[in-house]
């Protein structure tokens, strides 16, 4: 036996299968080919299979024909599981040495013995069911497929339980579902056999095909291919247009009463459901890709990077993601804990429910309490109707807490209630609502020392910390700067009608020698900025904020950089799907710059935010609202901290 075969589904060899050996050969009418076929349309030797890097790979011949594989003219073509090769009037399918369903194409009509509009079925089939014991088993699958579709999560997973859901109400040898392309072209989708090692090749015929597609009708069918009986029923997308069907056959000697109105009305129905299920997955699948673009958008995307501090958070999100205990990340501004959280909801039970983010910063001591838990109509002055809080809005899913420690003492008490019992009242309101929530919470303060001091109570501080991880900052892991970098420019420079493919060299320098004291929100604003300010294709080092290459403020930060901090204990080996670190990547021919000065002493998270606002002031001409901007704080709250750090702006 060979590693792979070819399986004849339409032409004059239709049924055919031809054992493919490692050495390959041929395909053509000529007797010296490994795969010899009667079509004159074909070439003596029309094109050949060859094995190379561990599979098969089709050469096309030069013949005036063609060699065309899944409708598309190729001159070589690594074959996969399921490709259909045409040559002249003849199809071909590749498939394993053992199993996999070859679709033929029958090209002999089909006598169709039973049809039934869409629109009776329901009708017809409660008349069936009170008459036939069989509606029973029928009702049955309907049943299971029902409780399977609960725990269905993508159509890849739909196909194989639909179609054993027909196969097991009808009693069916095999069932199949075939898909319909935007080209027309119907495919198989998923299968369900009886038995291992049954007959692998399925007869389709071409007229009950287009009968049932075209006229939205389930009907059955005899003297199909291998002396088999069978039977098909629509499947409908959108506004009801034909998406495929759902098939099922058995040999027409088994034993057992005959297929009858009742099974193919009972296939019917189950099309029907599959129908549905399928158009919920597709438009989930949709708005799953819509939101994670929306994300990307608004700075909410994934965290990124490749080196082995990177590697390390990647490692941490995929081991606490499954599990529902609180986290606490903290880090300085802008390295990117909301990346951190939204990965660890993606990795959790709850990641189909909503991720619910909350700026502690952003909200004065009086309202936060009715963001957090809402409030009813009444309740204060201006509370004109009832409101939903955050945490009522987070409920299956999981609460984001950003800053966390500007949450005011007079709310630490009941939010620590909350955290403990899952349940509170709306703000006037006196019925207790139950909720379940996961919280990750961040911060750029250091917790511990606010306890010390009494501004964040000890209680609450051990329970956020029942997990504890701090987010390296950005100088910390300066290999992935090149790839933050060109992630930014990809997803942002769609904001000009220029065309923009890069980084000029000295830019790049600039910035991987930068320490970035506002971390990976900085790169990105610093990237924003060079695409909207630059002209040419490239990114230029003149088109980066000026603290990048002026002397000034820049060169200042670059001058008193601390040394990274030490790290939390999180696994450092690598997750599958984790980039390409950037030491792995091409090294850049790149003309050096002046040097800078090497890092100094470790210096307090204040200072660092200070240095971080004194920069971004300078970089806007001390332009207040543009500062806030580029840091992603709300202004009060940059306000707030020019007076705390006696800043002269």
């Amino acid at each position: 036996m060979g590693l792979a075969r070819l399986v004849v589904i339409e032409g004059p060899d239709v049924g055919s299968e031809f054992d493919l050996p490692m050495r390959g050969g041929g395909i053509g009418r000529g007797e010296d080919n490994v795969v010899q076929l009667t079509d004159l349309a074909v070439s003596r030797q029309h094109c050949s299979i060859e094995w190379r890097d561990g599979g098969f790979v089709l050469v096309d011949a030069g013949s005036r024909n063609r060699t065309m594989v899944n409708g598309k003219p190729i001159s070589r073509h690594p074959l996969e599981q399921g490709d259909e090769v045409a040559i002249g009037k003849t199809r071909l399918a590749f498939l394993p040495a053992e199993g996999g369903l070859a679709v033929l194409r029958q090209g002999m009509p089909s006598r169709v013995t039973m049809e039934v509009g869409s629109g009776e079925l329901l009708r017809a089939a409660s008349a069936a069911a009170g008459r036939d014991h069989r509606a029973a088993r029928h009702l049955a699958s309907l049943a299971g497929l029902g409780q399977r579709l609960r725990d269905i999560e993508s159509s890849a997973e739909l196909g194989p339980a639909a179609c054993e859901a027909a196969r097991a109400a009808l009693a069916a040898d095999r069932a199949l579902l075939f898909v319909r392309d935007a080209g027309g072209r119907v495919s198989p989708a998923a299968s369900a056999l009886a038995q291992q090692g049954g007959d692998a090749q399925v007869a389709l015929p071409r007229d009950a095909m287009d009968k049932v597609l075209a006229e939205s009708k389930a009907i059955a069918v005899d003297g199909l291919h291998g002396n088999r009986t069978g039977m098909m029923a629509p499947l409908f997308g959108p506004g009801g247009a034909p998406a495929g069907l759902l098939y099922a056959d058995r040999a027409a000697t088994a034993g057992g009463a005959a297929w009858d109105e009742v099974d193919l009305l009972g296939l019917g129905c189950l099309s029907h459901l599959v129908s549905a299920a399928m158009a919920g997955l597709s438009a989930r699948e949709v708005l799953e890709r819509e939101n994670r673009s929306l994300e990307e958008q608004a700075g909410g995307g994934e965290f990124i990077g490749g080196t082995a501090e990177a590697r390390a958070v990647l490692a941490f999100v995929a081991k606490v993601g499954p599990s529902d205990a609180t986290v606490l990340l903290t880090g300085e501004s802008g390295s990117g804990k909301e990346m951190v959280a939204r990965g660890i909801h993606r990795t959790s039970r709850r990641r189909r429910q909503a991720f619910v983010a909350v700026n502690c910063a952003a909200l004065t001591e009086t309202l936060i309490e009715s963001e957090l838990f809402g409030h009813e109509k009444g309740a204060f002055t201006g509370a004109t109707e009832r409101k939903v809080g955050r945490f009522e809005a987070a409920d299956k899913g999981t609460l984001f807490l950003d800053e966390v420690g500007e949450l005011p003492l007079s709310c630490q008490t009941k939010f620590l209630r909350v955290l403990e019992e899952q349940s509170f009242e709306r703000v006037g309101g006196t019925r207790p609502l139950e909720v379940d929530v996961r919280v990750v919470a961040a911060t750029n303060r250091d917790l511990g020392d606010m306890v010390r001091l009494g501004q964040f109570r000890e209680d609450l501080y051990y329970r956020l910390s029942v997990i504890h991880a701090v987010v390296p900052p950005l100088r910390a892991r300066p290999g992935d700067i090149p790839l933050l970098a060109e992630h930014f420019l990809a997803r942002l420079r769609r904001q000009v009608a220029r065309r923009v493919t890069g980084f000029a060299p000295h830019a790049m320098q600039a910035l991987t020698r930068h320490p970035w004291p506002g971390n990976v929100r900085e790169l990105r604003n610093a990237v924003e900025r060079a695409i909207v300010l630059g002209e040419g294709e490239l990114i230029r080092l003149e088109d980066l904020p000026p603290q990048l290459w002026s002397g000034h403020a820049g060169g200042a930060a670059a001058a008193h950089a601390p040394s990274p901090p030490p790290s939390v204990a999180m696994p450092a080996a690598p997750i599958p799907g984790a980039p390409i670190p950037a030491a792995a990547m091409p090294a850049m021919a790149m003309p050096p710059l002046a040097p800078v000065a090497g890092p100094a002493t470790a210096r307090s998270l204040k200072e660092l935010e200070r240095e971080g606002i004194v920069a971004a002031l300078a970089a806007t001409g001390g332009n207040k609202a543009q500062a806030a901007a580029i840091l992603e704080i709300d202004r009060s709250t940059l306000y707030k901290k020019i007076k705390d750090y006696g800043i002269d702006a």
